[in-house]
């Protein structure tokens, strides 16, 4: 999942310090409310630390059964390389995970992990990939299978 709308920043803190507007809210609790419907939940939801992340997983797991959350320093402004590791790196008793994370890093692991070129999240949209592997390490380049973009 891309972090939803946030307000401009200019600079390295400034832009760690974002936080999101109010269109971004607002997108993300109607998003929220997809997924309650849906059922969704999650045995691991992970986040950069930027401030807009944060409220982004906060906002998208309300009401959402989420076993575990963490807070993972390599997602922020990270390349698909350093994502793929963070991913190969999760335990395996985690099913179901949710990334918030930042572009063009987001971008490119679905890219990546899909071979879909075509689809670009924009800010407050998940997309819904499976894995038909039983370790996460295992993860490779079209691995994944994308179910359905949400916004």
């Amino acid at each position: 999942m891309r972090h939803g709308e946030t307000n401009p920043g200019i600079g390295y803190n400034d832009d760690f310090n974002r936080k999101l507007s109010d269109k971004g809210i607002n997108k993300l609790k109607r998003l929220n409310e997809v997924l309650q419907k849906k059922g969704a939940q999650f045995d691991l939801l992970i986040k950069s630390p930027a401030l807009r992340t944060k409220q982004t997983a906060e906002l998208i797991s309300d009401n959402l059964k989420v076993k575990e959350q963490k807070i993972e320093e390599d997602i922020y402004e990270s390349s698909l390389e350093n994502l793929l590791e963070v991913i190969n790196h999760l335990p395996d008793h985690f099913g179901n995970v949710l990334m918030v994370g930042h572009n063009p890093g987001i971008n490119s692991l679905l890219a990546y992990l899909t071979n879909d070129f075509h689809i670009s999240l924009l800010p407050g949209m998940m997309a819904d990939v499976t894995f038909d592997l039983p370790e996460w390490k295992m993860l490779s380049k079209g691995s994944g299978c994308l179910n359905e973009v949400l916004q």
